[in-house]
């Protein structure tokens, strides 16, 4: 059996690499045309539009209170164009549309609490180039023009001088990473910092390869102006097999617990969890499950329990939970923005 579950994740590899390739070299002049973001359209979640970052899950106290809220965050949503037409995505494919919105559900609505929430459609990489050098950095660079425009259009249209925090996952945490490298280094800017969530992209501790190390790396719940980032992985898993093109080696990445917001290799226990929830397909998030499992950092990654229940099964092939890793501390980040943001604003009376 074992020999037969290996060859179906081969096959299954080999089939989405195909549908995710293109046929022909990276050319930026063949990209589809940019989004214009004084256009609504443009944006997959705003303050007054109708997105699914207005979702909180059932059966809990959550809150989505966006509209009398004092911060805001900027969120990038990660990859969610698999297809093979493009190395960088069009904005307006429907089903592209349909899983950016459930990443809104899954993700960005856990800062809705405590923030205005703005989430741009963005000419993302398609997911293949992650595995090809020769593609990545320029297809990556593609895609961040556009997310560095939309940060733009935000400061000067809606920003007005309000805490910010920016938030990403995989393809788009490695956005924000670029964003804090060129805006937060220092100015008015890093002094509307509340915190950066650069979830689920490789980001090195070292201060020579990390040209957004001028931030730091938060130590505690409540430090303001700094960068949280984590990678979950099963006990035993090896993580060497889920490397991917351009990200920073030879150092520790960085790793803070979600569950106890420290760097430390304490364990969390699954008594900290207040709640998962499963990966929202089409649908909403569900009702979150509090105490699914535990947390320790350890090599600069995030090593989780055993997880049996049923509907966290999916999605994680040999032990990478990198799909689940908001979903699985979903509520422990809804609490934690919140405290960051009362603790912002204590700092600034």
């Amino acid at each position: 059996m074992p020999g037969v579950l290996d060859r179906t994740r081969l096959t299954w590899r080999g089939l989405l690499h195909w549908a995710t390739t293109p046929a022909g070299p990276f050319d930026a002049r063949r990209a589809p045309r940019p989004p214009d973001y004084a256009n609504p359209s443009s944006w997959a979640a705003l303050p007054g539009k109708a997105s699914r970052a207005a979702a909180v899950p059932p059966k809990s106290d959550a809150v989505d209170a966006r509209a009398g809220v004092a911060a805001d965050a900027f969120f990038v949503h990660p990859t969610t164009y698999f297809w093979r037409a493009h190395w960088n995505a069009p904005i307006d494919g429907w089903l592209t549309r349909k899983i950016t919105a459930a990443t809104l559900a899954g993700q960005a609505s856990a800062f809705n609490g405590a923030a205005r929430i703005y989430a741009p459609y963005y000419r993302q990489m398609t997911l293949s180039g992650f595995r090809d050098a020769g593609v990545c950095d320029f297809a990556l660079a593609l895609a961040y023009e556009d997310v560095r425009r939309a940060f733009l259009h935000y400061l000067e249209a809606w920003s007005d001088g309000r805490p910010l925090i920016l938030v990403g996952h995989s393809q788009g945490s490695r956005h924000v990473l670029r964003i804090l490298d060129e805006f937060f280094r220092d100015g008015p800017l890093r002094r509307r910092l509340v915190a950066a969530f650069a979830v689920g992209a490789r980001v090195s501790g070292g201060a020579h390869e990390r040209g957004e190390a001028a931030i730091p790396i938060c130590e505690s719940r409540e430090q303001t102006g700094c960068l949280i980032s984590w990678s979950t992985f099963a006990e035993g898993a090896d993580p060497s097999l889920h490397g991917a093109a351009g990200e920073p080696s030879g150092r520790e990445p960085v790793c803070v617990n979600p569950l106890s917001w420290r760097r430390d290799e304490i364990r969390a226990p699954a008594s900290a969890n207040l709640g998962s929830i499963a990966v929202p397909g089409l649908g909403g998030p569900g009702a979150p499950y509090p105490g699914l499992t535990g947390a320790r950092c350890a090599d600069g990654l995030l090593w989780i329990d055993p997880i049996s229940h049923r509907r966290f099964r999916r999605f994680h092939p040999d032990g990478d939970w990198h799909a689940y890793d908001y979903a699985l501390f979903y509520m422990n980040v809804r609490e934690n923005v919140k405290r960051r943001v009362d603790a912002f604003l204590g700092e600034r009376r």
